[in-house]
């Protein structure tokens, strides 16, 4: 009987080690490792320049400029270059000859009130102040000054400059 049990755990011992051992170990999947959190370093970068005054911006600040000339009820400017067109909507009840001298006193403000405009074209012609309006619209939309050139000109063609070219 001791023969029988020693030869049973004997067999026991093998079998178990022959199941065991042969057997494929399935090993849990790696895990992905978790993104890392990267914080850069604080760099020390100069502050940045302000950025020079868009097109729109500078319209909009000539326009104002121009608005404060009496007898102006309201003003469209648009800018190319250091050329900037007018238009301007007259408060109702002025004369002919007080409009030319405001349309003067408007160039001498606007240019005034930037440095960078040496010409200035000034005009009180519904249809052209209607067109210098679309263009300011595109412009504000994000169109380039550039696709309006063939419309600037024509509309220079029909305006008298106010201001001489420095």
């Amino acid at each position: 009987m001791k023969r029988f049990l020693s030869s049973l755990l004997i067999l026991l011992t093998v079998f178990s080690l022959a199941l065991g051992g042969c057997s494929v170990s399935r090993k849990p999947a790696p895990k992905p490792a978790p993104p890392s959190r990267v914080t850069p370093a604080p760099t020390r970068t100069p502050a940045p320049k302000p950025a020079a005054p868009t097109a729109h911006a500078l319209a909009t600040k000539l326009a104002s400029a121009a608005e404060k000339v009496e007898g102006v009820k309201s003003a469209t400017v648009v800018v190319s270059g250091s050329t900037a067109f007018v238009g301007l909507e007259i408060k109702p009840g002025i004369e002919a000859k007080k409009t030319n001298e405001i349309k003067s006193k408007v160039a001498d403000a606007v240019k005034r009130a930037d440095a960078r405009i040496k010409a200035v074209n000034v005009t009180t012609d519904p249809n052209l102040v209607t067109r210098l309006k679309k263009i300011a619209e595109g412009i504000r939309a994000g169109k380039p000054i550039s696709s309006f050139t063939r419309e600037l000109t024509e509309i220079t063609r029909r305006m008298v400059p106010k201001g001489k070219v420095k």
